[in-house]
């Protein structure tokens, strides 16, 4: 969960180097612009992310379905149902699980589970999910109330034991886990949440760093420095994980102070991201609208594969690799690992021979 995934891709990472353009690996989903609640760390603040005012913004079902469909016909080998808001505040969100998988496609589904579905749909999706991952920085009422800005606590927690009751019973390879997001203000919930995750009975939770952007829109960047002062916690949280249960602390990025050992964003041909009203970027940080010449198409009005042929796609390809990444890019992006294992492949060092 801390690097990437190209070693087992190298057909792909092969073609990409001898200059084809290739399909994407893996897209990450955004299927609405609302949020049942409101984390004090919300990169989707940055997103246009609309909250409550949210409600009804989604990625229509038609062109939705076509999307998933098509990108399975691509060559696209995964989606994950994640985005800048709640997937599951699109009605459409449990079709689309079903539609990707049938099209060849493994899904993944990220969630504050607020509004999981406990009836067939929900059971369905749950047949359906690679993996299936409860967004969650809080192990109580009060913190969560604190943290989340919302009471829903215990309606989280029953969603979560009413998916690990159904893998369970139905014997489904579905791995589902928590999320924790490490910032300053969460760090007193590292090891209450190790335990709560033991006690649900899910495979894992994972503690991952906070993205903010250089200027600090989120308070996290410019406190980066507090994060060597966590370590002894992390460590006693991670021995925590006992019997199936993993506690894992996104080390990498949690401790690298949000620098980058590369100049330039490679990584995009590889990983994509469509906002939850269904237009198509090469970064999540674009879903506000505010960089147009980064929109790589509009999903709603054009099918995924004709986006994917157009010179403007990959116009946008070459185009992000002209932003200043130290400068404009907001810290340990989701394309961090690529980007760092891509750079090393177009800028080896010497005598590569001596291996």
């Amino acid at each position: 969960m801390d690097g990437h995934k190209l070693h087992w891709h190298l057909d792909r990472v092969t073609a990409w180097l001898n200059g084809y353009r290739i399909a994407p690996l893996h897209i990450d989903v955004g299927l609405s612009k609302g949020c049942t609640i409101r984390c004090s760390y919300c990169f989707g603040a940055m997103q246009g992310n609309l909250y409550g005012r949210g409600v009804g913004i989604h990625f229509p079902r038609e062109p939705l379905l076509r999307y998933v469909r098509e990108a399975g016909e691509a060559g696209v080998r995964s989606m994950a149902f994640i985005g800048e808001a709640e997937p599951l505040m699109n009605p459409h969100a449990c079709e689309a699980i079903a539609c990707a998988k049938n099209a060849g496609v493994d899904v993944a589904l990220g969630t504050n589970g607020i509004l999981f579905d406990t009836g067939a749909a929900g059971e369905a999706a749950l047949e359906q999910l690679s993996w299936l991952r409860f967004n969650i920085s809080a192990a109580s009422d009060d913190a969560y109330r604190r943290i989340h800005g919302s009471g829903d606590f215990a309606t989280v927690l029953e969603k979560v034991r009413f998916c690990v009751g159904v893998k369970r019973r139905n014997r489904l390879p579905v791995t589902i886990g928590l999320q924790m997001v490490l910032t300053p203000e969460t760090i007193d919930q590292a090891l209450p949440l190790a335990s709560l995750g033991k006690e649900l009975g899910v495979d894992y939770l994972v503690i991952k760093q906070c993205s903010d952007s250089v200027d600090s829109r989120l308070g996290v960047f410019d406190r980066l420095d507090e994060y060597a002062g966590f370590a002894e916690r992390l460590e006693a949280a991670e021995r925590m994980g006992a019997d199936g249960y993993q506690v894992i602390v996104k080390w990498r990025k949690v401790t690298n102070g949000g620098r980058r050992n590369y100049d330039s964003c490679l990584g995009v041909p590889f990983l994509l991201y469509s906002s939850g009203d269904g237009k198509l970027y090469p970064c999540g940080a674009f879903f506000d609208g505010s960089r147009d010449e980064f929109c790589m198409g509009d999903l709603t009005r054009h099918s995924f594969r004709a986006i994917l042929d157009s010179p403007a796609y990959w116009e946008v390809v070459e185009r992000i690799k002209g932003i200043d990444v130290h400068r404009e890019c907001y810290s340990n992006c989701r394309t961090h690992a690529v980007n760092e294992f891509l750079w090393t492949l177009r800028h080896p060092p010497e005598h590569v021979n001596f291996i």
